[in-house]
This record gives C-alpha cells, sequence and structure tokens, in this order.
C-alpha cells in the first residue's frame, strides 16, 4: 500500500481527524472509529499539513482532533496550537509511545490549554473510541454554551 496515501474519509456529521504518519495506525483507528461511533465523520491523515489544509477548510464541522506527538514536517503539539488558533472549540487529543509528560515544552502546552487529553500508544480500540466518545460530548456541551 502506497505510504504517501494522504486521507481516508467517511461522511457522517462532527469530523474527527486522525494525524499520523504511521499509516498502520491512521487506518486502524479510522477503522475503529467509523464501526464504533455514530454521527461522525472521520479523516485520517499522514501529513499534518494537508490535515491543516483540511481543517481550514471545514472547521465550523470539526469536533475533535487526534494526534501523534512525533509526525514530519510540523510537531503534533505545534499541529493542535494551530487547530485551537483556528477554531477553539475543536478538541484536541494527543497520542504518542514516548513517556514525555514531564518534558517542559509538553507542560507549557498542556498549561494553555493546546491539548484536551492524552493517550499513551499502545493502547486498545476501546480505550481510543471511549477517549473519542468523551471528547465527542465535551464538544457538544462547548457548542451548546454558544
Amino acid at each position: 500500500m502506497n505510504r504517501r496515501r494522504q486521507a481516508l474519509v467517511s461522511t457522517n456529521k462532527r469530523i474527527v481527524s486522525i494525524v499520523d504518519d504511521e499509516l498502520d495506525h491512521t487506518i486502524l483507528f479510522h477503522d475503529a472509529l467509523c464501526s464504533r461511533i455514530k454521527d461522525i465523520s472521520v479523516v485520517s491523515f499522514s501529513d499534518p499539513v494537508i490535515a491543516l489544509d483540511h481543517l481550514t477548510d471545514n472547521k465550523e464541522t470539526y469536533a475533535l482532533v487526534i494526534s501523534d506527538l512525533r509526525i514530519p514536517r510540523l510537531s503534533g503539539l505545534e499541529l493542535l496550537k494551530k487547530v485551537k488558533g483556528l477554531n477553539p472549540k475543536v478538541r484536541t487529543m494527543l497520542t504518542s509511545a514516548y513517556e514525555f509528560e514531564n518534558d517542559k515544552v509538553f507542560r507549557q502546552y498542556m498549561n494553555q490549554g493546546i491539548k484536551d487529553e492524552f493517550i499513551q500508544k499502545p493502547m486498545t480500540m476501546t480505550c481510543l473510541c471511549r477517549e473519542v466518545n468523551n471528547q465527542i460530548h465535551a464538544h457538544q456541551l462547548a457548542i451548546k454554551k454558544y
């Protein structure tokens, strides 16, 4: 399979985006979310710059962006910071296989509200779907406030 494949798309309502340079992860997460969570559209990207372009074009319909920490061209934290700058109501989730919770930059971003949730890899798809459901619910509550 071509590793440069940029997006997997399913169409429904609110957009949940997965950004990870590991194509296996994007496919696995995409398939799990599509099969277990209703009323969302799942879009997967291996390139954070293309993901950001998609968000820019669709920022009002995004509910959640899930990003790996270490991705080429734009770190996961930088991507999530740009997401919040475009639409602060969009929920953000960071994933990583690396232990970095005591990292100074990570703490700074956490204090700024750049990341709403963190999940350590590897994770079960049940855990991923539970956290995505929680974030979708939080997004819906935030939208109702406005």
